[in-house]
């Protein structure tokens, strides 16, 4: 939890925002995937689509959070971004 809130302080509503944008892409995916046909089996199996699809994206929460921590600083390297994080740090690094 420390280098998360070490990577919010850093790079703020990029990281924000990129750990929001995998959680809603992996849990519309799983929905997706499991209307189209896939079967899970398991604890989320009797849950329904939307139920069935939060239990999956809870499951790979280690690799969203992987991805979140890998795609942040590359991400902020593009310019119209990191104009963005230069302007705004001041407004969350005291939130921390």
């Amino acid at each position: 939890m420390a280098r998360f809130k070490a990577l919010l302080l850093e790079y703020g509503p990029v990281a924000f925002g990129l750990y929001w944008l995998s959680f809603g892409l992996s849990l519309v995916g799983f929905w997706a995937a499991i209307r189209a046909g896939f079967q899970p089996e398991g604890t989320g199996a009797q849950a329904g689509a939307w139920g069935a699809a939060y239990v999956a994206t809870q499951v790979i929460k280690p690799l969203r959070l992987g991805a979140v921590f890998l795609l942040t600083p590359l991400v902020a390297r593009i310019p119209p971004v990191a104009r963005f994080l230069e302007r705004n740090r001041h407004k969350w690094s005291n939130l921390f």
